[in-house]
C-alpha cells in the first residue's frame, strides 16, 4: 500500500510547487519590471497560467487523496504574502478606494465631486493622480465607503493598506465558506478550490478588489441562514438578511443571491433586507442625492454608476457582439433602434426573463445544498450577459460554485458542470492584454473568442440537456 501512496503524495506536492512557482514568477516580474501590466502583461499571463495549471493538478489530487487542512491554509497564506509584496498594477481601482476613503475621513462625500474637481485640490494625496476615470464621482456604494473611510482613519493611504484589508476579509470568507461546505456534507478541504485559485489570489491580494468585502458579508449571511450551529439562534433570523443587505450595498451582485434566498426567508427577513437597502440608500441620497438622472459626469449615489453602465463595454460574452451586429445592419443612429439602445433593450428583456425564470424555479428548493447551488444560476446569467466583465467580477460565482461539485455519493459527472467556469477563470487573465499598449487600450477579438467560445459552448449543452431531461420527466 505504501508503494502506491507515495507517488500520489509526491504528485500532490509537485502540483503545489508548480502553483507556487507561478506566484513567485509574478512577484519576480513585478520586482523586475515594476508592473504586471503594460509591456510586462504577456509575462504576467504566462506565470498566471503556470500557477493555474499547478492549482488544477493540486485540486484533482486533493479530491482523490486530500492535503492536510493545515497545509492548505499555510500554502494559501504563502501565496497571498507573495502577492502582497507586489503593488497593484493590473487594476488601478485601489487608488479610487484610497482617494475616496481620504475624502470621507475629511468629511467630504465622494459622490458629490469628480476626482479632478478643483474644489478638492486642497485635499490632494498621491492616490488622486493615479485613480481611474477622474472625470467621474464615486461609483461605489455605502458599505464600501464605510470600509474605505475607516481604513483611512487608522492606516496610511497606500495600496498595501487596502491589500491587507481585502485579504483579511477574503480569508474570513474562506473560513465561512469551509464551514458551509461541512454543513452540507462536503469535505472542508475542498476549500482549496478557493484558497489556491490564482484568480482569487491575484485579484484580492494583488488587486485589492472590494469584492472580497462583498463576499465575506454574503458568506456570513449564508452561514446565519444555513449552518446548523448558527441558524437556530434568535439573532440569526435578522442577521442573514441584514448581512446580505450590507453585501448588496458593497456591490449589487449579492442581490442575485438574495433573489434565490427570498424563498428560504420569511416575510420578516424579506422586510429587513429591503428595509435596510432603502433606509441606507435613502440616507446616503439625502446627503448628496441619488443621481438617477443628470449630466454625463453625474454625481449622487448612483450618478457615476449610471454613466458606467451606459457607456462602458469590456470583454462581454454576448453583449458587444450583439451591439456590433446590430450596428452592421445600417440602423438609424437616432431613436430607440440606435444600436446601443436596441442592444440594451434586447439584453434587458433577456436578462429579466432569465432572472424571472431563475427566481420562480428556485421556489421548490428547500434543502441548503440545493439553494446554494441555485444561487449560482442568476450569477451565471449575469456573467454571460453583462456588458462589462473584468476578471474579479466572477469571484462570488467562483465561491458558490464549490457547492455544485459532487457531495457524498453523487456522480462524479457533476464536475463537468464546473469545467466551463474553470476555463473562464483560467483565461480571463487574457483580457489584460487590452492594456499591453498603454497608449492604445484596445480589445482583441481573438481574446474574447478564446475566453468565451469554450465557456459558452458547454454551458449551452448543459442548458439543452437540462431542458430535454425536464421535458422527458414531464411527459413520462
Amino acid at each position: 500500500m505504501e508503494g502506491t501512496r507515495r507517488p500520489a503524495i509526491s504528485f500532490g506536492w509537485i502540483a503545489a510547487g508548480v502553483c507556487a512557482v507561478g506566484f513567485v514568477g509574478l512577484l519576480g516580474t513585478d520586482l523586475q519590471r515594476g508592473t504586471l501590466r503594460d509591456g510586462a502583461v504577456s509575462t504576467t499571463i504566462v506565470w498566471y497560467l503556470v500557477a493555474f495549471a499547478g492549482f488544477l493538478a493540486a485540486a484533482v489530487w486533493n479530491e482523490r487523496h486530500g492535503f492536510s487542512w493545515r497545509w492548505i491554509w499555510v500554502a494559501a497564506a504563502a501565496f497571498r504574502l507573495l502577492m502582497l509584496a507586489t503593488e497593484p498594477t493590473l487594476s488601478d481601482d485601489v487608488y479610487r478606494y484610497l482617494w475616496e476613503g481620504h475624502l470621507l475621513s475629511e468629511g467630504v462625500s465622494p459622490w458629490e465631486y469628480a476626482i479632478d474637481d478643483p474644489a478638492l485640490d486642497e485635499l490632494e494625496i498621491d492616490a488622486r493622480a493615479l485613480a481611474n476615470n477622474p472625470g467621474l464621482s464615486s461609483p461605489y456604494l455605502p458599505t464600501a465607503h464605510a470600509v474605505f473611510g475607516a481604513a483611512a482613519l487608522v492606516a496610511p493611504s497606500v495600496p498595501l493598506t487596502m491589500q491587507v484589508v481585502m485579504v483579511g476579509a477574503e480569508l474570513v470568507a474562506a473560513a465561512l465558506l469551509a464551514s458551509l461546505l461541512t454543513a452540507v456534507g462536503a469535505d472542508r478541504r475542498r476549500i482549496l478550490l478557493w484558497l489556491w485559485n490564482p484568480l482569487v489570489v491575484v485579484e484580492v491580494a494583488h488587486g485589492a478588489h472590494l469584492d472580497a468585502l462583498m463576499i465575506v458579508l454574503t458568506m456570513a449571511g449564508l452561514v446565519a441562514l444555513f449552518h446548523p450551529a448558527v441558524a437556530d439562534r434568535r439573532w440569526a433570523e435578522i442577521a442573514s438578511p441584514a448581512l446580505l443587505a450590507l453585501a448588496t450595498l458593497t456591490r449589487p451582485l449579492p442581490a442575485l443571491v438574495a433573489m434565490v434566498l427570498f424563498w428560504a426567508w420569511g416575510w420578516k427577513q424579506r422586510a429587513v433586507y429591503v428595509g435596510l437597502l432603502i433606509g441606507i440608500v435613502g440616507a446616503a441620497g439625502a446627503w448628496t442625492g441619488l443621481g438617477l438622472t443628470g449630466p454625463s459626469g453625474g454625481t449622487g449615489v448612483f450618478g457615476s454608476a449610471r454613466v458606467y453602465s451606459e457607456t462602458f463595454r469590456f470583454n462581454s460574452a454576448i453583449y458587444q457582439s450583439l451591439e456590433w451586429w446590430i450596428g452592421s445592419q445600417g440602423l438609424d443612429s437616432e431613436g430607440w433602434n440606435e444600436p446601443m439602445a436596441l442592444t440594451r433593450l434586447i439584453i434587458g428583456v433577456v436578462v429579466l426573463g432569465a432572472l424571472g425564470w431563475a427566481f420562480l424555479a428556485g421556489r421548490n428548493r428547500s434543502e441548503a445544498l440545493d439553494v446554494l447551488r441555485w444561487c449560482t444560476v442568476p450569477l451565471a446569467i449575469y456573467a454571460v450577459l453583462t456588458p462589462v466583465l473584468h476578471p474579479w467580477y466572477i469571484l462570488l460565482l467562483v465561491a458558490l460554485l464549490l457547492f455544485v461539485a459532487p457531495v457524498g455519493d453523487e456522480s462524479g459527472a457533476r464536475w463537468w458542470l464546473l469545467a466551463p467556469w474553470a476555463w473562464l477563470a483560467a483565461t480571463l487573465v487574457l483580457s489584460y492584454l487590452t492594456y499591453e499598449d498603454p497608449l492604445n487600450h484596445a480589445e482583441r477579438l481573438w481574446v474574447r473568442r478564446t475566453i468565451w467560445w469554450p465557456t459558452l459552448g458547454p454551458l449551452a449543452a448543459v442548458l439543452v440537456a437540462g431542458s430535454s431531461k425536464r421535458l422527458r420527466n414531464s411527459t413520462s
